[in-house]
């Protein structure tokens, strides 16, 4: 049966190439004229090398990690944490794995790879260089990480090497050439949540715990800024190293100061512990972080009461939940559980893990369609065109992309909104994540 978007096939996967002229709204490039080039990436099913599309990238370059069949994906992630959510690498190719039985894209197969960056911004760079030694990527792709993020640009910009990557800062991002990203910035992430303070938490004192980096901080220097606008008090403010492990001072000082709410500007990790500790003191405010099931199954009832809420640049996920909120997107739901009972049947998507690669498979099935969108003559300027091309959804379970907003420093950022989650007893009996709201660019 075909999906809503007419790109589906029986397996699952967007087939129909005529569909790469219109995806997500990207009206893909026609050929490049007369200039044929000899870069030696041969479309599939031709006689001759792809057209050379003169841009961003030289006539050697443009071809790099595409040939005709198969396209060369690499990612840098904290694979460091990935026995905390029940994940290995090897769960994160199953749409991938889908893609291939299919025929791949345009008679190419993906070939996705992972290095591990630790969650910091030097295994970062040591990841993407490993990246580029190993496998001599089309594309290199940046997973979660404020501070990985804006040192693995500058290395996309001196290795002059095409990167899509998670939410950053935009501080340092200005006149980087080779870096793009769908998501919104960190600093819209605090803007959002100090809107989310105004409005479900009108009246009610807050404190902030934050990561102490420069690479954090613009989020809360935006909460601040828009929090000021609309009468949210800030009581306390404090930062702490990543990994800190013991917040029982901190919460100390936050009772007396007398937060009734806490905003945690940390990890899914990190959130859980303070939660934890907080609860433990017998301290009990309503809580914003980052949601991921991790911490709401982590916590049980105590993520109920009151309801931990936040914000997230993707969507909730709740295995078998189709209802509500999730109906929007309940046939990428679907898709995604079926091709995991298929490839990797021994994964718990209900587990703590679940939504984290509900997260990575609506990425990858983004992705998809801008490859397919790329055409047969697919290169790094044809991809850049397309992706700068993009205005809408790119599949059902992701926040719409708009790379055509005027401004010189908007022009390789897509995202602008995010969804606003609450904690919630999902019909399997876990305490999930819903969204309240989805997709939204301003609460206020």
């Amino acid at each position: 049966m075909a999906g809503e978007d007419g790109l589906l096939d029986d397996g699952g996967v967007a087939t129909d190439a005529a569909a790469a002229g219109s995806v997500g709204g990207v009206g893909a490039a026609g050929s490049a004229g007369t200039s044929t080039g000899t870069g030696g990436n041969r479309v599939p099913g031709s006689s001759g090398p792809a057209p050379y599309l003169p841009g961003l990238f030289t006539q050697a370059e443009d071809t790099r990690g595409i040939t005709d069949d198969e396209i060369r994906l690499c990612t840098h992630a904290a694979l460091t944490y990935g026995a905390a959510f029940n994940t290995s690498a090897d769960d994160l190719n199953v749409y991938w794995s889908s893609v291939n039985d299919a025929g791949g894209i345009h008679g190419r197969k993906v070939h996705a790879y992972y290095e591990n960056d630790n969650y910091t911004p030097t295994d970062a760079q040591k990841a993407a260089t490993a990246c580029l030694d190993k496998y001599d990527p089309f594309m290199l792709l940046g997973g979660i990480g404020f501070d990985q993020i804006p040192a693995v640009r500058n290395f996309a910009e001196q290795r002059r090497m095409l990167y899509v990557h998670h939410t950053a800062t935009v501080n340092g991002s200005a006149g980087k050439q080779f870096s793009f990203t769908a998501l919104p910035t960190t600093e819209k992430m605090g803007e959002l949540f100090a809107e989310l303070a105004a409005t479900r938490f009108a009246g009610k004192t807050v404190g902030i715990v934050k990561r102490q980096s420069e690479n954090w901080e613009p989020g809360v220097e935006g909460f601040k800024r828009v929090a000021g606008q609309h009468g949210v008090r800030v009581v306390f403010e404090r930062p702490v190293p990543q990994n800190k492990g013991s917040y029982l001072q901190d919460i100390v000082e936050l009772q007396n100061a007398g937060a009734q709410v806490v905003w945690l500007w940390l990890n899914a990790l990190e959130s859980t512990t303070f939660i934890k500790q907080s609860k433990a003191q017998g301290f009990s405010p309503s809580f914003m972080v980052f949601p991921f099931n991790l911490t709401t199954q982590t916590l049980g009832d105590d993520a109920l009461n009151p309801p931990v809420v936040g914000l997230n640049m993707s969507n909730a996920y709740s295995e078998g939940d189709y209802s509500g909120p999730f109906a929007s997107y309940a046939d990428d739901m679907r898709l995604f559980e079926a091709q995991y009972r298929k490839y990797r049947p021994n994964v718990d998507l209900g587990g703590v893990g679940g939504d984290l690669l509900f997260l990575n498979w609506s990425a990858q099935k983004a992705m998809h369609q801008l490859i397919l969108a790329c055409g047969p003559d697919c290169s790094r300027n044809r991809f850049i065109e397309v992706l700068q091309g993009v205005k809408g959804q790119l599949t059902s379970s992701a926040c719409p992309s708009d790379f055509t907003r005027a401004g010189a420093d908007n022009d390789h950022r897509g995202g602008w909104s995010a969804s606003v989650m609450e904690a919630y007893r999902a019909p399997s009996g876990s305490v999930n994540l819903r969204n309240v709201a989805t997709c939204v660019e301003h609460l206020l």
